[in-house]
């Protein structure tokens, strides 16, 4: 089962993400977050599910299946993954701590929107997600 749903969210004063409750079984204790490159938001992965999206990253790349670690742009890809890529754990009340540095790489605010995306949850800004809420562009996706 995937992750969905969208949860409105305040950090707390040491920065504490409380998790949504429906989907943190899902995740497990310990978890993976990664600054996404495409927007300013935080992916939160399970241990696992990090583990397959970051072999997909390597799925048919030119002329090899997987990640080799020979291969010089496979090297300088692992590692911008890893530099970018916090592990933690799940606290006993179900939180994650964002370090000022997390919340200021994705323009994170007090005020944050959980999104669950399949595999993974983004952490945004609520205005953030407020503003890219745009039911017009979204039926361009589904038709186009």
């Amino acid at each position: 089962m995937g992750m969905t749903g969208a949860y409105e969210r305040n950090l707390d004063a040491k920065g504490r993400l409380s998790l949504p409750a429906p989907l943190r079984e899902e995740l497990g204790e310990h978890v993976r977050v990664f600054k996404a490159l495409d927007v300013d938001a935080l992916y939160v992965f399970s241990a696992e599910a990090f583990d397959k999206w970051v072999e997909g990253l390597f799925a048919g790349r030119e002329d090899h299946e997987g990640f080799n670690p020979r291969d010089i742009n496979d090297q300088k890809l692992m590692r911008a993954i890893n530099k970018r890529t916090t592990s933690m754990d799940v606290d006993s009340a179900g939180r994650i701590g964002l370090s000022e540095s997390l919340r200021k790489q994705a323009n994170l605010d007090r005020e944050v929107t959980v999104v669950g995306n399949y595999d993974h949850l983004e952490v945004w800004d609520r205005a953030t997600a407020d503003e890219d809420d745009d039911d017009e562009a979204l039926l361009d996706l589904f038709f186009s």
